[in-house]
């Protein structure tokens, strides 16, 4: 039986749906566990797929289909031949056939259908939460709804019928989907609604606790929130990886709240997403008309113009700390900020250096594998690692410590790393030299 046209089944309007599954990076992992929980937000993935040119075909389909309200088999029709003729259907280990690698593992028609209907879900659950945001004035009380027959779970039977205000912390873990297949969603209901049909409105203070989870067969855990219903007393989670509310992750992320392996993913996702780099080639495509239109300005001049003109607050995420680096940093924040300020800064005093779109992408993996850490003064870290090129990172501290800031990011070399070290005080090195 072909899988029904969700949008219609939800009853939204598909745009934010859309909006939130294309501002979607990537991220590649052997295992589902691999990329984790509100990671799944930013980053678009298929456990196993290690190969970028084959998610890129799945997640072509999918788009497609959130647009074009297509069904199961419609998203089989049009996926199908491209993983056969590319050697990715069917089961067993993709191996290369040069260098023996394991690139991933196979497709089967069963697990499309779980790839289908666990994006789909998400992503008109994601669009719905955004929808219903922005109606919160009106409608401020949320009512948890089940479908009740026979392939309901338990847990969501339960939970069916709660209602909460919609700013209480029980949704930022269990608005739906909460499980591979969950055909749960959310009704909003206005204050006139709540005294017109008795709903009692609940609340989960005091009933959320941490619990560790069992994610896999080897019996590892992770922690997971969960809910203990006021009426049963039992406790509830969500399956593993789908502890989180994937609208609220997407439009409102906070990455400091969640483990830093999440944050990581989520980072990686956001910046290989289309937001980043259409703000990226805006700043870019600014910066080189105002040189043309000014080719005699010197960077002082240019940078202050615009600044004034284009820093409008705009700022993503670039990186996390570990907990080292907090610590040599005295900072409880994790989440490494680039503003519009200084990405104009950085783009006007390129001084001759190849650093790009591309090169962003790289922060992550400067900060998390420096091979040199210096502290830099009260507030500033300096991360140097050597990939094919060196890379020379400055992360600042605010005063109060609770935000981060990338204020440099370029090309160095040993002689300038080595300046650093006798400036400041050597966190972390494994570069060598004095």
């Amino acid at each position: 039986m072909a899988t029904p046209d969700l949008a219609y089944a939800i009853g939204l309007p598909p745009a934010e749906a859309i909006r939130y599954f294309e501002a979607k990076g990537y991220a590649v992992g052997f295992k589902w566990q691999d990329v984790w929980d509100a990671a799944h937000a930013k980053a678009f993935t298929v456990a196993g797929v290690m190969k970028l040119d084959v998610l890129q075909d799945i997640r072509s389909a999918l788009a497609k289909a959130i647009k074009d309200g297509g069904t199961l088999a419609e998203f089989r029709k049009d996926l199908l031949p491209v993983l056969e003729r590319k050697g990715w259907l069917g089961k067993g280990f993709v191996v290369d056939g040069d260098t023996g690698e394991i690139e991933g593992k196979r497709l089967t028609p069963r697990r499309l259908r779980t790839i289908f209907e666990t994006n789909m879900q998400s992503a008109y659950m994601a669009g719905r939460f955004a929808t219903q945001m922005e109606n919160v004035d009106e409608r401020p009380y949320w009512e948890y709804v089940a479908v009740m027959d026979s392939r309901t779970r338990p847990a969501h039977r339960v939970l069916n019928g709660r209602v909460l205000r919609y700013d209480d912390p029980f949704w930022r873990t269990f608005y739906p989907p909460n499980g591979y297949r969950c055909r749960c969603r959310v009704r909003t209901r206005s204050q006139a609604d709540i005294g017109r049909l008795d709903l009692p409105v609940s609340t989960s203070e005091g009933r959320l606790s941490e619990v560790d989870q069992v994610i896999g067969r080897d019996g590892e855990t992770r922690p997971a929130v969960a809910y203990q219903d006021p009426i049963t007393g039992r406790k509830f989670t969500t399956d593993p990886g789908f502890g989180f509310n994937a609208g609220r992750a997407a439009f409102q992320p906070d990455l400091d709240r969640y483990a830093t392996d999440v944050a990581r993913q989520y980072v990686r996702g956001s910046l290989s997403g289309p937001d980043f780099q259409s703000w990226y080639r805006q700043m870019e495509t600014a910066v080189a008309q105002a040189r043309q239109a000014a080719p005699e300005s010197g960077n002082e001049v240019l940078r202050a113009e615009l600044v004034g003109r284009l820093a409008s607050g705009q700022r993503y995420p670039v990186g996390v700390l570990g907990k080292g680096d907090r610590a040599a940093l005295g900072v409880e924040s994790q989440t490494v900020w680039l503003s519009d300020e200084t990405l104009v800064k950085q783009l006007v005093n390129r001084d001759g250096q190849d650093i790009g779109l591309a090169d962003y992408w790289r922060v992550q993996n400067v900060i998390e594998d420096a091979q040199l850490v210096v502290r830099d003064g009260d507030v500033s870290l300096v991360f140097v690692r050597q990939e094919d090129r060196m890379y020379h990172a400055v992360i600042k501290a605010t005063r109060s410590g609770k935000a981060l800031f990338l204020t440099s990011f370029r090309e160095t070399n040993m002689a300038a790393a080595q300046r650093a070290m006798r400036r400041g005080q050597v966190v972390r090195n494994l570069l060598g030299g004095k």
